[in-house]
């Protein structure tokens, strides 16, 4: 397993530290020349002419952020959301080109699309079955307008019994898919415009894990039999239901192989940005971690270890060390296996740490996921150097903080 490289790191924290000092801890950091070397290598691994790569805010959520990394590059473009209240907030936040990843599953959510739609907004919408083209064909129809569809078309990988990748579309075959195409067609108030497919077990495995070396073969053999079966059921699925204008597929782990597919027009990628730690694994792309949280030294129990407070921001996903957050900065330290990552306090063992941390000191520690970070912090400290160059919202602070809420939960009690 090779670590992202850290030049200096003790160079590094101190260039924290000094960023840091005025700052209250915990907090969320972005640094900015990491996300431009990060938006190069992403660029690269993609063939010239190639499908344009659209950014997935799921793993931002920040709209700064996004902004920034869509100015990088002519070839990025669009945006790949999570859900019809986030698409609405980034429609008023003045993004355009939004093509939601997750069906719409409830009438507010369909009244959301169809009002970006019927203000002439650029959408798609994903749908896998004839009750989610139902539910956005009503909501069109009111709103005097026609919301454009995508077919999610499951790429996941029958093997041995097992289902491996995500448990996303029941699509699985043109006749399938004709089958809801046909359906689609039905609608007044719905078109299908794209396909959206995506291969989790290829786009989100790493080719090394880190403490799981013995089954790196493993995941070797399950990207080498989905490469070709998301290139064939592609291929299959528009054979049947003609060209369209939209073929979404891949993700920051298989923007290589994703990126030859004739049929695919854009792929997809995030995380790559940001470089959380489950990012380090993958083979030709030398990312580097641009995102963190830091946390303060607020006292020593023994010679060897400081507690920091806070820091339980364990990531989605079945439970495991992977899901943990990774001290980084400064180098050597190293997590109390009774207590980990802890909601209050943070204890770390520093023998190996080559520095005496002091009350106050900030440590900076990686989450295992990229767009998370941000569902626990209001902003994100943008760096550049030694200058934090912009306090940017989070889309939760956005949310939470316009009045009638664009992201706001209800609180029903």
């Amino acid at each position: 397993m090779n670590e992202p490289s850290v030049d200096k790191p003790l160079e590094q924290w101190q260039r924290w530290r000094t960023v840091l000092a005025a700052e209250r801890l915990p907090c969320a950091v972005v640094d900015l020349d990491a996300v431009d070397h990060n938006a190069r290598v992403l660029r690269a691994a993609l063939p010239s002419p190639g499908p344009r790569l659209r950014l997935a805010s799921k793993s931002l959520r920040c709209p700064a952020l996004i902004s920034h990394i869509l100015s990088l590059d002519p070839g990025f473009q669009g945006l790949l959301t999570m859900s019809a209240a986030e698409t609405r907030a980034l429609f008023e936040l003045g993004f355009d080109d939004l093509f939601l990843a997750y069906p719409a599953s409830r009438p507010e959510e369909a009244t959301d699309l169809a009002d970006i739609a019927a203000r002439g907004g650029k959408l798609l919408a994903t749908v896998d079955c004839a009750a989610h083209v139902d539910l956005l064909d009503a909501a069109a129809r009111e709103a005097g307008t026609v919301l454009p569809v995508a077919i999610d078309l499951d790429l996941s990988l029958p093997l041995l019994g097992q289902h491996l990748g995500v448990r996303r579309s029941p699509i699985r075959d043109a006749a399938a898919a004709l089958a809801l195409a046909r359906h689609i067609e039905t609608r007044s108030g719905t078109v299908l415009r794209g396909l959206l497919a995506y291969e989790a077990q290829v786009a989100g495995i790493p080719d090394r894990v880190r403490g799981g070396a013995l089954l790196d073969p493993v995941r070797g053999l399950i990207k080498r039999r989905s490469i070709p079966l998301a290139r064939r059921r592609r291929a299959e699925l528009l054979a049947a239901l003609g060209p369209l204008p939209i073929v979404n597929g891949g993700g920051t782990g298989s923007l290589h192989s994703t990126g030859l597919d004739p049929s695919v027009s854009e792929v997809t990628a995030g995380s790559g940005f940001l470089c959380p730690h489950l990012f380090d694994g993958y083979e030709g792309l030398p990312l580097r971690p641009a995102a963190f949280f830091a946390l303060a030294v607020c006292r020593q129990s023994d010679r060897g270890f400081v507690t920091c407070y806070g820091g339980g921001y364990a990531a989605s996903g079945p439970g495991g060390a992977d899901r943990s957050p990774l001290p980084w900065l400064p180098p050597g330290l190293k997590t109390v296996d009774l207590e980990g990552f802890g909601e209050v306090q943070t204890p770390l063992d520093t023998r190996a740490c080559p520095v005496e941390l002091e009350l106050g000191d900030p440590v900076l520690c990686r989450h295992a996921k990229a767009g998370e970070l941000a569902d626990r912090f209001d902003e994100l400290l943008l760096v550049r150097g030694e200058r934090i160059v912009q306090r940017a919202p989070t889309l939760r602070a956005l949310g939470r903080g316009a009045e009638g809420g664009l992201l706001a939960p209800r609180v029903l009690i």
